[in-house]
This record gives C-alpha cells, sequence and structure tokens, in this order.
C-alpha cells in the first residue's frame, strides 16, 4: 500500500509545488512515509484538487461537430474524422477512459485516508464541517467521473446484456486492474449512491451564515466554485435522464421526473429559470448557472471560431439541419402553414436565439455585418481555408469584447459552467411528458411539462405561443420538447449524446447541409446542399471500450466494435 502513496506523490509533485508554502524532508531515497504524508493536509487536498483539475475546463465544441448541429472547416480533427467514419475502438478522441479512472483514483486515495489527516483547526466544529465537507466533494466529484465514463462506454454486450464500466471505489494497484464491467443496474446505483452521499454532507449552496465564524470557515461562500449539494441533485437530474432514456431503459421516466421536479420545486419553481438565462455565458453571475468553473481570460474561442473577417479560424459551422430548428417569432417551426416562413427571406421574423448563437447572413458580429453569400470576401461560404463550409459561423459564447487583430490582441473573461438551470427544466419536461404526458401533474408540483416548455420558449420572446397552446398529444409534445432542447443546449456538447440516448439512428447517420447563397444584387437566391455524409452504423449509439484495455484483459466489449 505504501508503494501506492509513493507513486500518488510523484503524480502530484507539480501540484504541490503550487500549493504548499512550506515542503517536507524527504527521507534519503526520496520517498516520503505514510504518516509524514497525513501530517501534511496540502498533499491530501491537493488529491482532491487534482480531480476537480480533470473537469472539463472549456467549451471546444467536438461533440457538436460530430453531430447533426455542425461540421468544422479544420481537416484535421478528430471528430470530424470519427464522424465521416473513422471511429473506432482504437480510434475515439472523445474517449474519457484514463482520465476519468485518472480522476476517480486519486478520489479514492483521498477518500481511504483523509479522516486520519492531522489537520490543524483550533476548533473541532470546524475540523467537522471541513472533512464533511471534503468528503461529500469526494463523492460527487467521483459521481462526476462515473457518469462521464458511463456516457462514453457503457452499453450492450454481444450478448444483449446493459454494463456499465469497472465499479472502482476503494485503492487499487492498477497493474492489477482487472475488474469486469457492472452491470447497468449496479453502475447507475453506484452513481446515485455517490450523490446521495453527497447531497447528506454538503450544504445546498456555499453561503456564509451570519456571524457564524466556525462554519463559513468550513463551508461558507469562499468555496463558491466547488462541488455543492444542488450541483448534486442537479448531476443525479441528468443521471436519471439517461437511465431512463430508450437506449438504456433502467430507471422509470417516473423516477426521472421526480428527481428534477423536486429539485425545481425546491428552488422556487420554475422561477429558476432567469430571465437572461438564454445568454447565461455572458455573466457567471447569472442565477442561471448552478456550478460552474471561475473565470479566466484567454481569447482561444474566438480565436479558433470567429470568422476569418475578425481574425479567426471559423472552425465551428453550424448546419442547416440545426438552423431549420430554430421556430418563427410566433412559436411556430417553419415548416407549419401557420409559420409565415418565407424561403426567400429565411432569417426574417424567426426566434430571437438564432441570432443571438448563430452568424447567418447579415447578421453581426462586435457591430460588423458578416456576409457568407458565395463569393463574399473572406467570410464567404468556402472562400478561404478558415471560411465557413455551410453558410454559418458560431456566434454561443464568443465574447465580442475580444480583439484578434495583429498587434492590438485582447483578451477577454470566460468561464465554463457545468451544470445549469435550463438543462434541469428541459429534462424534466422530457421525463414528465413521457411519464404524465403534456399535462399530468401527480407529485403536485403545480407545474407540468407544457408549463416547463412554456416558462422556456417565453423566455426566449415567444408570446403569445399559440402553437404550443394546440399541442394536444404526448407524441407532439415530445417532438417539441427534444427541439427546444436541441435549441437551448447547441454547443454544450447534448446533442451527439441526445440523438443515441434517444436511439435516433437514422437521425445519427443522415447526411448534413450547407446553405449556399448567391448574391443578385439586389436580394439573394437560397440553395441547400448537402455538405458531409454521416458515416455511423447502428451500434454506435454506445462508445466503444477502448481497444489498449481489451488488450489488458478479457473485459467484455459493447456490441459491434
Amino acid at each position: 500500500m505504501k508503494r501506492i502513496f509513493y507513486i500518488l506523490l510523484l503524480l502530484t509533485t507539480g501540484l504541490l509545488l503550487n500549493s504548499c508554502q512550506k515542503y517536507l524532508s524527504p527521507e534519503p531515497d526520496n520517498r516520503l512515509t505514510e504518516e509524514e504524508m497525513l501530517a501534511n493536509p496540502a498533499y491530501w487536498e491537493g488529491l482532491l484538487l487534482e480531480a476537480y483539475g480533470r473537469l472539463p475546463g472549456n467549451y471546444n465544441f467536438n461533440e457538436d461537430v460530430a453531430s447533426d448541429d455542425a461540421v468544422t472547416n479544420d481537416k484535421n480533427s478528430g471528430a470530424r474524422r470519427l464522424a465521416t467514419g473513422e471511429w473506432s475502438s482504437s480510434f475515439y478522441p472523445f474517449n474519457k477512459w484514463n482520465s476519468s479512472y485518472g480522476a476517480i483514483f486519486y478520489i479514492n486515495s483521498f477518500l481511504e485516508k483523509f479522516r486520519q489527516v492531522q489537520w490543524s483547526w483550533e476548533s473541532s466544529q470546524v475540523d467537522r464541517l471541513h472533512r464533511q465537507r471534503l468528503d461529500g466533494e469526494a463523492h460527487g466529484l467521483r459521481a462526476w467521473f462515473e457518469l462521464t465514463l458511463l456516457q462514453h462506454h457503457g452499453g450492450k454486450a454481444s450478448d444483449g446484456s446493459m454494463l456499465g464500466v469497472p465499479i472502482v471505489t476503494k485503492m487499487i494497484d492498477m497493474k492489477d486492474f482487472q475488474i469486469p464491467r457492472a452491470s447497468l443496474q449496479e453502475y447507475v446505483d453506484q452513481i446515485m449512491s455517490d450523490l446521495d452521499t453527497a447531497i447528506a454532507n454538503l450544504p445546498a449552496y456555499y453561503e456564509d451564515q451570519g456571524d457564524d465564524v466556525e462554519y463559513n470557515e468550513a463551508m461558507g461562500s469562499r468555496f463558491v466554485n466547488r462541488f455543492m449539494a444542488t450541483a448534486a441533485r442537479a448531476l443525479k437530474s441528468r443521471a436519471a435522464l439517461l437511465a431512463a432514456s430508450p437506449a438504456y431503459g433502467y430507471m422509470s421516466w417516473e423516477d426521472a421526473a421526480t428527481i428534477a421536479g423536486d429539485l425545481i420545486r425546491d428552488n422556487g419553481g420554475l422561477t429558476v429559470l432567469s430571465p437572461t438565462g438564454e445568454e447565461y455565458y455572458k455573466d457567471y453571475n447569472d442565477p442561471e448557472n448552478i456550478w460552474y468553473k471561475a473565470f479566466s481570460q484567454s481569447s482561444s474561442l474566438e480565436e479558433a471560431n470567429f470568422p476569418p473577417s475578425q481574425y479567426g479560424n471559423g472552425n465551428t459551422n453550424p448546419t442547416q439541419e440545426l438552423i431549420n430548428t430554430f421556430p418563427m417569432a410566433n412559436g411556430y417551426p417553419i415548416n407549419d402553414p401557420g409559420s409565415g416562413y418565407d424561403p426567400g427571406n429565411p432569417y426574417q421574423n424567426r426566434d430571437p436565439r438564432l441570432s443571438k448563437y448563430i452568424i447567418y447572413n447579415g447578421n453581426t458580429l462586435k457591430n460588423n455585418t458578416i456576409n457568407t453569400y458565395v463569393g463574399a470576401p473572406s467570410d464567404g461560404i468556402n472562400n478561404l481555408v478558415t471560411s465557413t463550409r455551410t453558410g454559418y459561423y458560431l456566434k454561443k459564447f464568443m465574447n465580442e469584447s475580444v480583439n484578434l487583430v495583429p498587434g492590438s490582441v485582447k483578451q477577454a473573461s470566460h468561464f465554463f459552467t457545468y451544470i445549469r438551470w435550463t438543462e434541469i427544466v428541459l429534462n424534466y419536461a422530457e421525463a414528465a411528458n413521457e411519464a404524465w404526458g403534456p399535462d399530468g401533474d401527480p407529485m403536485g408540483y403545480g407545474f407540468t411539462a407544457r408549463d416547463a416548455i412554456a416558462a422556456v420558449r417565453q423566455r426566449a420572446g415567444i408570446n403569445p405561443d399559440n402553437y404550443l397552446a394546440g399541442i394536444s398529444t404526448q407524441e407532439d409534445m415530445r417532438t417539441l420538447i427534444r427541439n427546444e432542447r436541441r435549441i437551448e443546449l447547441c454547443f454544450e456538447g447534448f446533442r451527439f449524446w441526445d440523438i443515441r440516448r434517444w436511439r435516433l439512428t437514422e437521425t445519427m447517420k443522415a447526411p448534413v447541409s450547407a446553405m449556399f447563397i448567391d448574391y443578385l444584387n439586389p436580394g439573394f437566391h437560397y440553395d441547400i446542399q448537402k455538405v458531409e455524409d454521416r458515416i455511423y452504423k447502428d451500434y454506435m449509439i454506445y462508445g466503444p471500450i477502448p481497444y489498449n484495455e481489451t488488450l489488458k484483459y478479457n473485459i467484455r466489449q459493447n456490441k459491434g466494435w
């Protein structure tokens, strides 16, 4: 066991050099004893911080460009290669196996010994609350990585059984890592158990409690960006929705609806939706954000995605399929006779979210009109290697105060949101509709699936919403809920997995399109053309166990891989 601790020490040396101000003197062979490490609290909290460091830290849109929401102009993109036929167990750009198990390894080592660590709190109350918080954080973080592994690597084995991945909750010698995959039921239960432990040990939010100095020291506002109980409950909703979905079918829709509904009810009902929540990424103080990573100064998102006229690489190009999901301002889908949609003027009177999330021909960025028509300088479709392939650029998440002009580059604040309220409201809408229909409320929440979607659409500017009012069947409500989820959560990494958990294999395999616009002076001619085939097989609703893992021992692979 001591050998494991020595390995951990080496792995966390870089972290400790940044976080410790006083170093222990090593033994002559440069190894610290277990006793010496237990006397060094910074080392043990460093293990937990290492797990935090393996959380996603920025948006990269890789999963979006492998879905039907976008393509990329980067010919070397792993996501592009995956989407166009190269996905295999040995080529998986989204592979989360090593990073997630690495984080779980740190967490387990922390949990095994943290109660023996010699913190120097003068107050026994602070010491108790401090250990309680760390216990909750560790279990919550472990659940995050467990759920990540399930989403990326869980699935159906060749005999038809539904499997998770190996459950690892204790320190083990990694060279002896030959644990069989857990059943889906066992694995989901493990995630839920870890989240229940987190909920029991953590405050709903990190807030100071008046003059309670001891509480504030251990659980107050100074820990605002750490995992807390509300984040655990939200993550539990995410896990339940996945487990209830057609591709998994373990949990009931009633359970998934109740987990989300209880959380919404306990936080004030549908008022959890911030009035500005559709652009939550502009302000980390927006109450839409449940849990987020502290902001930093950067320009990498804009360098990757600004149009070339703004000195960006234009990497992420929304598809025409995504554009078509945005309804008209009156709420009607563009293919509905009551919509008023004009194919000769396709961006007029559309849902306001379209102009906020997507740069289309004639839309603006940094107060500059962006032209994407055929032959338009710089930003025209296929004009440069950095120009759009679809006639669209990404606007969501772009900070327009960034300046990329050579010699005058200016960075701006960015932050990453792990979980936000709109996701939970959409989780509830989907599960409640499947469990109880559009208007069922057997739990007495005071809101239904219809109410949840109405709140999201009204915030977007669709009011009155006669289209929603006219929906009467569960099937039609399902279609609308899925469409609203696609719009609201676009470019947040959901769509690639949503179409898989819904088992929409034909959608997964359908080619994606671009808008080619001819400038006629005056006016434009609009022509939709295929831009990229999507080469997926039906079994690819589940990701593979990495090929290298199958070489180590007889771990069961998902069917087809």
